[in-house]
Order: structure tokens, then C-alpha cells, then sequence
């Protein structure tokens, strides 16, 4: 295999197709179509004299040589974005360009809002793309360029990324207005008596805000019954305000639904860790002036919150 046979956007294909161990998702990253990614893929293992990919009883699996490749290629696309990176100043106003944000949904619900509004007052040429990440891959995204700025309640603190906290939430717990026992106050029996609507996307997937939750009930030595699992944070207020089950959510998010969804809000009857939002991004970014902005956007966005909340 000889290096002037390859370019930049073909090792980017082949760190696509490790990471996504699937030509269909890896060529939906690359905003190629199934069959280019396959030939693609048949040209890399061409160049390289190895299958890259080999199926299995689970699905694709990359080679030990495709590993090592990908590591070593996504240090060197890094190290070639930074210098391809203008170092001047930044002018919003004028700019005309996009951000790719992952959020998780709650997240999203407060915080993008406002930001986009922010965006459209003093740059509206910039434009924001927003997508749920999982969370298991977001340092993998943030590190191949797939999101610009990771932000999330996240625990632990995935390792080599910057960090910066933006919001500190409580959690608090909501219950129809008319629901059959509890009335303005919750306590321990009743929150372990009821049902609970669990936030969990995909099929066997889970939040870090109900871990966070299980793990207070387990130091109080106690558990909680689930009634439902829901993909999306956002309609289980709706399940809640139709039914006697119960929800632990973000402060802010509990607000809202007390002013939209006929819930009350409750505190936890047990002591529960606040939920820190921070956002998270790479390295290749941190000197960029144009992420340098909108991360202070973005600062400037979440103390304007914490003052009007």
C-alpha cells in the first residue's frame, strides 16, 4: 500500500466504518450511499490487504489492523484540522456557517431554545443542528468531528475532553393534580408505593438521571416499582398527568409541566444529588475562535436562565 493512493476524506471513511462496525450507519455519517461506503470499504481493504470488517454472529467487527489503523488516523485528521483552523478573530455577525450540537433531550428542552434565539439576534447566519447523542459514543463523536460541542448530564466526566459547567438543576418529582393519595407532599413510602415512569431510550438503554435516582434510593435501602418506560423525557409528564404513576425529572422541566401538563411538583422525599449540565468538547476545538464564541453563547445563555429561574 503505498500513502499517495489515499486522501483525507477515504481515511475519514475508514474511522466512520470502525467506529460504526456498519457500512449503512457509516455512510449515513459520511452523507454517502450504502453502496459508495461498500466500495469505499472494498477499496480500503484492497489498499491495506486486510478485511477491515468481518461479520460475525453479532454483526461486523472490525480487524485488531483496522483498530490500530483508526487510532492512528483519527490523531493525525486532529492534528490536520488544527492547522487547517483559522486563528483570527471571530466575527458573528457576519458569519455564515453551522454547528453540529448533541444534546440529550431534556438538555435540548432547556437550553437550545434560548440559544437559538440568541443566535438569531446577534448572528443569524449561523446555523445550529441538533441530535441526541449516545451517550456511550459522544466522546468518539466529539473527537471525530460528527458534533461540535457535546451538552449533557453526564456521569463520570468523560476523560480528555474540556469541560465547562453551564447549568445546576434539583431534581423534583411530579404527580397528577389529582392524583389518589398524594396532595402537595410526597414521602418515602408513598414515592416507593407507586409506580414510577422510567426515561430509557432505545431497548435496553437508561438515563443517567435514573441511575441517579436508583443510586439515592439504594443508600436510603430502598427501590422503586416502574410502571412504564418511555423513550422520550418529554411525554412522561403526559403519562404522569393521565395516570397515578409517578416521575423524578429536572427542576426546570418540572415547572414547565406544572404550568402545561397538569402535574404538581414535589420534592423527593429522599436526598438526591443536583444535576450538573455542562458541555463538553474536544481538544481540536479549543482554540478555534468560532467554538470559542459559541461556547460563550452558550455561557452567557445559561446564567441568563439560572437568573430568570
Amino acid at each position: 500500500m503505498e500513502p499517495r493512493h489515499l486522501d483525507i476524506f477515504l481515511l475519514r471513511c475508514l474511522t466512520a466504518l470502525v467506529s460504526e462496525a456498519h457500512v449503512t450507519r457509516a455512510a449515513l455519517r459520511m452523507g454517502m450511499t450504502q453502496p459508495a461506503m461498500s466500495a469505499t470499504l472494498a477499496r480500503l481493504r484492497g489498499l491495506f490487504n486486510d478485511p477491515l470488517l468481518v461479520r460475525t454472529e453479532k454483526g461486523m467487527v472490525p480487524t485488531e489492523r483496522a483498530l490500530a489503523l483508526a487510532e492512528s488516523i483519527r490523531q493525525g485528521i486532529a492534528l490536520i484540522d488544527h492547522a487547517l483552523v483559522r486563528q483570527d478573530e471571530f466575527d458573528a455577525a457576519h458569519a455564515d456557517m453551522r454547528f453540529d450540537v448533541a444534546a440529550t433531550e431534556s438538555v435540548g428542552f432547556v437550553l437550545i431554545p434560548a440559544l437559538i434565539a440568541r443566535l438569531r439576534a446577534v448572528a443569524p447566519g449561523i446555523r445550529l443542528r441538533t441530535h441526541v447523542p449516545e451517550l456511550t459514543r459522544s466522546s468518539h463523536e466529539l473527537e471525530e468531528g460528527y458534533a461540535d460541542l457535546l451538552i449533557s448530564f453526564m456521569r463520570p466526566v468523560p476523560e480528555g475532553l474540556h469541560v465547562s459547567l453551564l447549568l445546576r438543576q434539583k431534581l423534583a418529582v411530579i404527580a397528577a393534580r389529582r392524583h389518589p393519595e398524594v396532595r402537595g407532599a410526597i414521602d418515602l413510602a408513598q414515592y416507593i408505593r407507586w409506580p414510577h415512569v422510567y426515561y430509557a431510550r432505545g431497548r435496553d438503554g437508561s438515563a443517567t438521571l435514573e441511575t441517579t435516582v436508583d443510586e439515592a434510593l439504594a443508600a436510603a435501602g430502598r427501590t422503586r416499582r416502574i410502571g412504564a418506560w418511555q423513550p422520550s423525557i418529554l411525554s412522561s409528564a403526559a403519562v404522569v398527568a393521565a395516570s397515578d404513576m409517578l416521575a423524578t425529572v429536572p427542576e426546570y422541566l418540572a415547572r414547565h409541566f406544572e404550568a402545561t401538563s397538569g402535574v404538581q411538583v414535589l420534592a423527593p422525599p429522599v436526598p438526591m444529588p443536583d444535576v450538573d449540565i455542562a458541555m463538553y468538547w474536544h481538544d481540536r476545538m479549543h482554540k478555534e475562535p468560532a467554538h470559542r464564541w459559541l461556547r460563550g453563547a452558550l455561557r452567557d445563555v445559561a446564567a441568563r436562565l439560572r437568573v430568570d429561574g
